[in-house]
């Protein structure tokens, strides 16, 4: 394995074999948040199946929990893998040399109703959790639902999930999260907050992506905003792959409104994966979905550094972009 000038640290990411795990190393990944779930069963055998448990919480607590089993067991066989479960855990990874995993989810249907299996997954080991995914769920509204005109935010209970996750060390993530949403959040946590794979809405016009106050609102919490690689995210249009220099426009405009501390590296890694990928995009409808070209995976992703040096960024801002600005974000919310 090898490391390099910068250490990248991914807010964001679908891959959890240990083949990706020994790729994101060797690309100059130091750190990621790994995505165990989504609140849909995206790999489900059929549309019928996938729609059956779009508003449904059950299965999602079991398959989090199998996919939890999975890595842990990665990292008990040897892997070079390090799962974080404090600060500390970060600089052991870099002494052991090795990746410094953070379990996460996108979605709250793994604790269903019950803000207790918070603890429980603290105990476990998960250290992130997202609130929304694509849909509304007990936690909140999702973008999905940021046209209604009485335009829903968290609920009762999506409010004391904001508090104990604030309590054990959990980072709150409102990626997807309806814009009420968000600002409910933000007016009750006590610790920043990740937007971990979007961009700005006013440069591509996407329901994911923040509009200019939103940015400012993150910015001011403290929180970091990691910047999306998906085409469609990068550019407001589907069908029409993107370039890295469509990614540095989006670091750009959102360094230009929320200033350089609040942005990060949300790629939102998902397809190459033999046996998931043709069920996900049958499922979701989304066949002409793409990445970044010369960023479709952390093979590639030392490019993002190269570009922000060509786009003129000094070295101090591309390790705040690269890792420092995230590094903070963890040190600021996890247990010491």
């Amino acid at each position: 394995m090898t490391k390099r000038e910068h250490s990248l640290y991914l807010a964001h990411d679908h891959m959890y074999r240990a083949e990706d795990f020994r790729r994101d190393f060797d690309g100059g990944v130091g750190l990621k948040i790994v995505h165990l779930g989504v609140d849909a069963w995206i790999e489900a055998p059929s549309v019928r199946d996938y729609e059956a448990a779009y508003y449904v919480n059950t299965g999602f607590l079991a398959r989090g929990l199998k996919r939890l089993t999975e890595v842990l067991k990665l990292e008990r066989l040897g892997e070079p893998i390090k799962i974080v479960r404090n600060v500390a855990d970060i600089q052991q990874a870099v002494e052991e040399d090795k990746l410094a995993l953070i379990l996460g989810f996108e979605g709250g249907k793994i604790i269903e109703e019950d803000v207790d299996l918070l603890d429980a997954w603290f105990a476990l080991g998960l250290r992130h959790m997202q609130l929304n995914w694509a849909m509304r769920n007990s936690i909140g509204a999702s973008q999905a639902e940021e046209d209604e005109l009485d335009q829903p935010g968290l609920t009762e209970f999506g409010f004391e999930v904001i508090s104990r996750m604030n309590d054990l060390g959990i980072i709150v993530d409102v990626s997807h999260s309806a814009p009420k949403t968000i600002r409910d959040v933000i007016e009750t946590t006590t610790k920043p907050l990740l937007n971990s794979h979007s961009g700005s809405r006013s440069l591509a016009d996407k329901q994911q992506n923040l509009w200019d106050d939103q940015i400012t609102d993150m910015a001011e919490n403290g929180g970091v905003i990691g910047i999306h690689f998906c085409s469609r995210l990068v550019l407001g249009i589907n069908g029409v792959q993107s370039e890295i220099e469509d990614v540095v426009r989006q670091i750009e405009c959102v360094t230009q409104i929320g200033g350089i501390e609040v942005v990060g590296l949300g790629p939102d890694y998902m397809l190459n994966f033999e046996g998931r990928d043709e069920d996900y995009l049958r499922n979701t409808n989304q066949l002409d979905i793409s990445w970044t070209k010369g960023l479709e995976d952390t093979s590639e992703i030392y490019n993002i550094v190269d570009a922000l040096k060509k786009a003129g960024f000094s070295e101090s801002d591309i390790d705040k972009i690269t890792s420092g600005n995230m590094k903070r974000l963890i040190g600021d919310v996890l247990p010491s």
